[in-house]
C-alpha cells in the first residue's frame, strides 16, 4: 500500500494505488492556477546548489535571452496577468478579431483560400518545410504570392517548420533572406537554432512557433517567446480550457490553434515512427503515415479478435466550427485549418465554414451577446465538410470530431474502422440483385438528411479492413415502383432505392446485404466549389472585402472618390474635369451611387457611400433642387475616378506593408553563429571526415555509460552492475520513485530522474514534486519545464540540481545545441533525427568542451509514438478517460502487432499519455569508436521491458565494445537474441543511427490533389487541337 508521504502535496491531484497517476483537476479555475507563484517553492525547499554553480547558471539564463536577440524581461521576474480582472471578457475586449488561416499547398489552393475569405494563408517553399509532398512554391514565386495576398488585404506566412541540420544552415539563411525580401508576414519555425538565426539575420521578420515545438503550457509559450516567437501554435491535444490557461499564463504571446483537418496521433515534434521504419522523418516533412496502418491488439501475449477494428492509432479528423465562440473566449487569435496536401475544393469549403463562424461569433462578442453554436453549422454545411474530406467510420461517426478540444473522449476519437477519406455516409444495402458477377443492382436504404443523385461516386464498405472496397458511379436510380428518380441535379433521400452502376464497375459477388455505402464524390458540390477556385485573379463567386466610399467636391473643383478598406488603407481617384453648375442635369445621390456601382470585377464590395462632403447635389429625401445647388459631371468620368481609386487602393495594399527586409544583416550570419557555438580553447578546427576521426587515439576508460530504467527491478539490477555509476529513473508510476532515488544514492551512484515529455497547464506545478525527490540531476524533456527550472535558478533557488536535456528538445544543429547548453544544461542528447555521422559532426562543431557535454543513446527501443490517445482506455475498456476506464494499464501488458508480425510495446505514463516503443531495439555498437574519437564520452543504454536478469549483461556488452574487448558484430549478434516481455526476439538494427540518404521530394508519392491536377492538365492538353502543319 502506497504511503501519502511518497507523494508531494501540490496543486495537482494524485490517485495512489498499484500505479499512481498525476492528473490535473478539470474544475480548477485558470485564475487560481495563475495565483500559484514560484515564490511558494523558494521558501519551502532547502538549499542544495553551490554559490559558484548558481552564478554560472544565471549567466546561462541571460545567454538564452540575449543570444536569441530578445530583450531581458521576464525570465526571472514575476508573472504577467491577462488584465486587471483577469477575465476572458476583459481579454476579448482588448483583442483584435481572430484570423482565419488557410493552407496553400499550391496556386489553386492559394486562390481558393483568398476567394473563400481567409485572412491569411500559410505555405511552404521547395525546401525545409513539413509538407515535402505538397506542390509548394519556389523562392522566386514567393514575391508574386506576397503581392497577390497583399493586394487582397491578406497575410502570407511561410513555413520552415522542420529540424534543420548543420549542412543545411546556409540554405536556411538563403531562404530566410528571400522570405524577408519578398515581404512575407511571418515565418513558422520548429528549430530553435533557426529561430535564433532569424533574430540575428532579419529582426523585422516575425516568428511563429510551430506546433512542432510541442507547446502545451504557458511555460512552453514563454520559452518560445524568449526565442523571439510572437505567436505559438499550441498542441492539438489541448482542450479549450487548457488553451485558455496557456493564454492567461502568457498573455503577451499570440495563440494559434488548429480547428480543422487531420489529427496526428502523436504529439507534433515527438513522432519517430517514420524515422524508425521508413528511413524518413516527420520532423523533416516526410511523414510515412504509420499511424494510418492496421495493428493487432496483443494483451498479455495473446492476439485479441477485434473484428473490423484494425486501425488502432488512426484518429478521425478535427472539426471545431461549433466551438469557435468558446475558442475566442479562450484567447485564440488565429484559427488554423490543416491541409497543405489537400485540394482547392477542400480549402474553399473549410475556409468558408470558419469565415462564417468567426464572423458570427465575433459580432456576437462585440454586441455582448451569446451565439448558439448550433447556428454556426447547419446539417447541410456539416455534410459539405464531410464530403470534401472525412475519415468516416460508420452510421454514428462521420469522421469529424472536436478532437481533444472537449477533453479526452477516447471512445470517440479513434474508432479504428477506416483510415482514409470516405465522404458522406449514404445508407445501408438491403438487397443485392445479381445478373452475373459484373452486372446487377443493389437496393440502398438512404438515410434522412443526405441526398443520392445520378453521377454520384459511391464506395461499398465490406466490413473487414483487409477486404477490397467496391465502388463506382451511380448510373440510374429507381423508386419502389421502378420509376426513374434522382435526375440531373435532383437527389433522393430517406427511403429505399434501387441503384444501377455502370458496367464492370462493381464485382457483385463481393457485395452483401448490410454493408454500408459512402458517397465519395458529389459532382454537384464539386461544380459549386470549382467556382470558388478561379484561374484568374478574382472569382465572381468569391469572398470580397467590404469598403467604404467617400465622395467629395464642390463647384469648379474635381470630384474626388476615396475608397477605404477595413484596415484603413485608402485609394483615391479624381475626375479629369471639374464639377460644373447645371439646372437640368443636376447630380442626385441616387445617380451618383449608380455611377460608382458595386465594384464588380474587383476584390472589393461597396459597404457604404458617403456623399456628405459633396456640396451641391440633390440628396435623398430632398423635395426639390435647392436653387444654385445643382452640380453635374458625366457618369463616365465618375466611373473612371472610381477605377483609379480602386487601383490606387490595390497598389497601396501590394506595396504598403511593413518592410520585412529592414535591418537585414549584410554579412553571412550562419558562419558567425557556428563559430560562436565552438566550445574550447583556441580557434575552431575544420571538420574532419569520418575516417580521419576514427583514427584518433582514445583512452579506453573515457566512456561513461548510464542506464535508463523503467522498473524498480531494472534499477536494482543496474545498482549491482560494477562500473556503471549513473542510473536514470524513468518510472511510469509516482509511487516508489522517491524510494528508488534514495536506493541509488545509498549505493553511491548518481540518481537522475527523467521528467515527462509533455506537461499540460494543470501539470505545470509538477516541478515541485521532481525537485522534492532530491535527485542528483533531472533529465528534462520539455522546453516548458526547462524554462521553469531556469527561472527558478535565476530567481535564487539553490535546490535545482544538474539539468540534462533529452532528445525531445530536438536539438538538431550546432546553433540550437549551443543555445541549450549555454542556457544552463550540463548535458544534452541530440534529436533522434540525427544519424550517427551527423551526431559526430555535431560534436566536432561544438568543440572539445561542447562534445563532452553531449550524451548519445547507444541502445534503445525508439519511442515511435507519444500520444494523448490512450489505447488501453479505448480498446480495453468502455470508458472515455482516466475517470471511468477502470485502469487496465495497471494490470495488463499491451503490444501493437504490425503487418510484419512485430509487437510494439505500449506504456502509459502518469499523465495517461501512451508511448509506443519500437519492437526492434537499435544499437550503436558500430559507432562507439567513432563517437569516442569525436570527443563524445557520455552514452546511455535505455531499457524498456527487458527483464532484470539481463540488465548487467547488456551494460557489460557496451562497456566491452567501448573498451575494445568485444567486436561490434559479436555484440550485435548477442543483443539480437534478447526476447521481449512475451518471449519474442525481434533482433536489433542501427535504426535512426544508420547513415542513409534522405528520400528526395521527387521520389515521394504525390498527393491526391496533385494527381488530380496533373490529370486535368493532361486532359486539357489532349483536348486542344493540334496545330496545322504547313507545307
Amino acid at each position: 500500500m502506497a504511503r501519502r508521504a511518497d507523494v508531494p502535496s501540490t496543486s495537482f491531484s494524485v490517485r495512489v494505488g498499484a500505479r499512481a497517476r498525476v492528473r490535473g483537476s478539470e474544475t480548477v479555475d485558470s485564475r487560481a492556477r495563475r495565483r500559484c507563484a514560484s515564490s511558494t517553492f523558494r521558501s519551502s525547499v532547502p538549499a542544495r546548489a553551490s554559490i559558484e554553480g548558481k552564478e554560472g547558471r544565471r549567466k546561462g539564463e541571460r545567454y538564452l535571452r540575449e543570444s536569441a536577440g530578445v530583450k531581458p524581461g521576464t525570465l526571472g521576474g514575476g508573472r504577467e496577468s491577462a488584465g486587471a480582472d483577469g477575465s476572458a471578457e476583459a481579454s476579448t475586449r482588448a483583442r483584435s478579431k481572430p484570423e482565419v488561416l488557410a493552407p496553400a499547398g499550391g496556386w489553386p489552393q492559394l486562390r481558393a483560400a483568398i476567394e473563400s475569405g481567409a485572412d491569411c494563408v500559410y505555405l511552404g517553399l521547395d525546401a525545409l518545410n513539413a509538407r515535402a509532398r505538397a506542390s509548394n512554391f519556389t523562392l522566386e514565386e514567393l514575391s508574386e504570392v506576397v503581392k497577390y495576398t497583399r493586394s487582397r488585404g491578406r497575410k502570407c506566412y511561410v513555413t520552415m517548420n522542420v529540424l534543420v541540420f548543420d549542412e543545411e544552415l546556409k540554405t536556411a539563411e538563403r531562404l530566410i533572406r528571400g522570405v524577408a525580401k519578398a515581404g512575407a508576414d511571418a515565418v513558422i519555425v520548429q528549430d530553435v537554432g533557426v529561430a535564433k538565426m532569424i533574430r540575428e539575420l532579419a529582426p523585422n521578420l516575425p516568428i511563429h512557433g510551430s506546433t512542432q515545438m510541442s507547446v502545451t503550457s504557458a511555460e512552453g509559450a514563454r520559452f518560445a517567446k524568449e526565442l523571439g516567437c510572437k505567436r505559438v501554435v499550441v498542441g492539438r491535444e489541448l482542450s479549450v480550457r487548457e488553451i485558455a490557461a496557456v493564454k492567461a499564463g502568457c498573455p503577451d504571446v499570440e495563440v494559434e490553434a488548429f480547428v480543422h483537418g487531420a489529427l496526428c496521433v502523436s504529439y507534433s515534434g515527438q513522432c519517430f515512427s517514420s524515422e524508425a521504419w521508413g528511413g524518413r522523418s516527420a520532423n523533416r516533412g516526410q511523414c510515412a503515415q504509420a499511424c494510418r496502418m492496421p495493428y493487432g491488439l496483443v494483451v498479455d501475449g495473446d492476439l485479441r479478435e477485434m473484428g473490423d477494428v484494425k486501425y488502432l492509432l488512426s484518429p478521425q479528423d478535427l472539426m471545431a466550427v461549433e466551438l469557435v465562440p468558446e475558442l475566442i473566449d479562450a484567447g485564440v487569435g488565429c484559427f488554423k485549418i490543416e491541409g497543405r496536401l489537400k485540394g482547392p475544393e477542400y480549402v474553399a469549403s473549410t475556409t468558408r465554414a470558419y469565415r462564417r463562424a468567426v464572423d458570427a461569433a465575433w459580432e456576437a462578442t462585440q454586441r455582448g451577446c451569446d451565439v448558439d453554436p448550433s447556428e454556426l453549422l447547419t446539417n447541410e454545411q456539416r455534410i459539405e465538410l464531410t464530403q470534401v474530406f472525412a475519415r468516416g467510420q460508420d452510421a454514428e461517426f462521420d469522421g469529424l470530431t472536436p478532437g481533444f478540444l472537449e477533453g479526452p473522449k477516447h471512445q470517440r476519437l479513434v474508432r479504428g474502422r477506416a483510415p482514409r477519406h470516405r465522404g458522406v455516409f449514404l445508407g445501408e444495402i438491403t438487397r443485392v440483385i445479381r445478373n452475373g458477377r459484373a452486372s446487377g443492382e443493389v437496393m440502398i436504404r438512404v438515410r434522412d438528411g443526405v441526398e443520392m443523385k445520378r453521377g454520384d461516386g459511391v464506395v461499398i464498405d465490406r466490413g473487414a479492413p483487409q477486404d477490397k472496397e467496391e465502388g463506382g458511379r451511380v448510373f440510374e436510380i429507381f423508386d419502389s415502383n421502378r420509376q426513374l428518380v434522382g435526375g440531373k441535379g435532383e437527389g433522393v433521400t430517406d427511403g429505399e432505392y434501387t441503384v444501377a452502376f455502370g458496367s464492370n464497375q462493381i464485382d457483385f459477388d463481393r457485395v452483401e446485404v448490410g454493408q454500408l455505402v459512402w458517397r465519395t464524390s458529389d459532382p454537384t458540390l464539386e461544380a459549386k466549389l470549382a467556382k470558388m477556385v478561379p484561374t484568374e485573379q478574382v472569382s465572381r463567386e468569391g469572398f470580397r472585402d467590404s469598403v467604404a466610399i467617400v465622395v467629395r467636391g464642390a463647384l469648379n473643383e474635381q470630384l474626388v472618390v476615396q475608397i477605404i478598406d477595413e484596415a484603413g488603407r485608402t485609394g483615391e481617384g479624381r475626375t479629369f474635369s471639374a464639377l460644373e453648375s447645371s439646372q437640368n442635369k443636376a447630380l442626385d445621390e441616387k445617380s451618383l451611387r449608380k455611377a460608382i456601382g458595386e465594384l464588380g470585377g474587383t476584390p472589393l464590395v461597396t459597404a457604404s457611400v458617403d456623399v456628405s462632403a459633396l456640396r451641391g447635389i440633390v440628396c435623398d429625401g430632398d423635395e426639390a433642387p435647392i436653387p444654385g445647388k445643382g452640380l453635374y459631371i458625366s457618369p463616365t468620368e465618375i466611373k473612371a475616378a472610381r477605377r483609379d481609386a480602386v487601383e490606387a487602393l490595390l497598389r497601396e495594399r501590394r506595396t504598403g506593408g511593413p518592410d520585412r527586409a529592414e535591418g537585414l544583416a549584410n554579412d553571412e550570419v550562419v558562419d558567425a553563429l557556428v563559430r560562436n557555438a565552438w566550445w574550447g580553447d583556441g580557434e575552431r578546427k575544420s571538420q574532419t571526415s569520418t575516417t580521419a576521426a576514427t583514427t584518433k587515439s582514445v583512452r579506453n576508460d573515457e566512456a561513461s555509460i548510464s542506464v535508463l530504467c523503467r522498473t524498480r527491478a531494472q534499477a536494482e539490477a543496474a545498482i549491482e552492475a560494477a562500473g556503471f555509476d549513473e542510473i536514470v529513473l524513468d518510472f511510469l508510476e509516482v509511487h516508489g520513485l522517491a524510494k528508488a532515488v534514495k536506493l541509488v544514492q545509498d549505493a553511491g551512484k548518481t540518481a537522475v530522474v527523467a521528467t515527462p515529455r509533455v506537461l499540460k497547464p494543470e501539470e505545470e506545478q509538477l516541478w515541485r514534486f521532481y525537485l522534492n525527490l532530491g535527485a542528483d540531476a533531472l533529465l528534462v524533456r520539455s522546453a516548458g519545464l526547462l524554462r521553469t527550472l531556469l527561472d527558478l535558478r535565476e530567481s535564487g533557488s539553490e535546490d535545482v540540481p544538474s539539468l540534462r536535456g533529452d532528445f525531445s528538445l530536438n536539438a538538431a544543429n550546432s546553433i540550437g545545441a549551443d543555445l541549450f547548453l549555454r542556457s544552463g544544461l550540463d548535458r544534452l542528447t541530440p534529436t533522434h533525427d540525427l544519424n550517427a555521422e551527423q551526431q559526430r559532426a555535431l560534436a566536432e562543431a561544438l568543440g572539445p568542451e561542447g562534445a563532452s557535454k553531449l550524451e548519445v543513446i547507444v541502445h534503445q527501443h525508439l519511442p515511435i509514438f507519444h500520444t494523448e490517445h490512450c489505447v488501453f482506455c479505448r480498446f480495453m475498456s468502455d470508458g472515455n478517460s482516466f475517470k471511468d476506464c477502470g485502469h487496465p494499464c495497471e494490470s495488463k501488458s499491451l503490444h501493437l502487432r504490425d503487418d510484419r508480425g512485430a509487437d510494439h510495446l505500449v506504456l502509459a505514463d502518469m499523465g495517461c499519455r501512451n508511448t509506443v516503443f519500437n519492437a526492434q531495439a537499435q544499437t550503436g555498437v558500430d559507432f562507439l569508436k567513432m563517437f569516442l574519437a569525436a570527443g563524445i564520452t557520455h552514452f546511455r543504454v535505455e531499457l524498456v521491458d527487458e527483464p532484470a536478469i539481463v540488465v548487467r549483461d547488456i551494460l557489460q556488452v557496451y562497456a566491452d565494445v567501448a573498451s575494445g574487448k568485444k567486436p561490434p558484430s559479436e555484440a550485435a549478434s548477442w543483443l539480437s537474441k534478447l526476447p521481449d516481455a512475451n518471449g519474442r526476439a525481434h533482433g536489433v538494427s542501427k535504426g535512426s543511427l544508420e547513415v542513409k540518404t534522405e528520400i528526395s521530394r521527387g521520389d515521394l508519392r504525390p498527393t491526391a490533389a496533385a494527381s488530380r491536377e496533373a490529370t486535368k492538365k493532361r486532359a486539357s492538353t489532349a483536348s486542344k487541337p493540334s496545330p496545322r502543319r504547313t507545307r
